[in-house]
C-alpha cells in the first residue's frame, strides 16, 4: 500500500479530468474513495473504472440536500474524512456583453456557495491532521 492507506478521501467533481485523476492516484496510493458529480451515466463510470475503493455518489455541490446526502453516507460508511478535495467547477464561457444572470447565478452557486458548503459541511467528519484541497 501507499502513503494514503487506511484514509478516507472525498473528491467533488470526480467524474472526470483533475478530480478522476486525483482519484486514482488516490486509490493508487491506498484510500478509499468518495466521488461525486452531477452527471450519472459519467459518475457511474468512473467509480467503476476506480474500482472496489471507491464509490460515486451523485449529486450537486450547489445543491445543500445533495451535500448533506454524500456526508451522511460518508459518516454512516466510514465515520470520517482524512482528505477533501473541493474541486468541483463549472465554466460558462460568452462575450462580456452576452453573459446572463443565470450563468453568473450558476457559477456562483457551484464555485463560491457549493465549494464554501462542502467544508462546511464536511468540518465534523475531518479528523485531526486532515487536509483540506481547493
Amino acid at each position: 500500500m501507499g502513503r494514503l492507506a487506511g484514509k478516507v478521501a472525498v473528491i467533488t467533481g470526480g467524474s472526470t479530468g483533475i478530480g478522476l485523476a486525483t482519484a486514482t492516484r488516490f486509490v493508487e496510493e491506498g484510500a478509499f474513495v468518495y466521488i461525486t458529480g452531477r452527471r450519472a451515466d459519467e459518475l457511474e463510470r468512473a467509480a467503476r473504472a476506480l474500482g472496489d475503493r471507491a464509490v460515486g455518489v451523485q449529486g450537486d455541490i450547489s445543491k445543500t440536500e445533495d451535500l448533506d446526502r454524500l456526508f451522511a453516507r460518508v459518516r454512516e460508511e466510514r465515520g470520517h474524512i482524512d482528505v477533501l478535495f473541493a474541486n468541483a467547477a463549472v465554466a460558462s464561457l460568452a462575450p462580456l456583453g452576452a453573459i446572463t444572470a443565470e450563468q453568473v447565478d450558476t457559477m456562483l452557486g457551484v464555485n463560491i456557495k457549493g465549494t464554501l458548503f462542502t467544508v462546511q459541511k464536511a468540518l465534523p467528519l475531518l479528523r485531526e491532521g486532515s487536509t483540506i484541497i481547493l
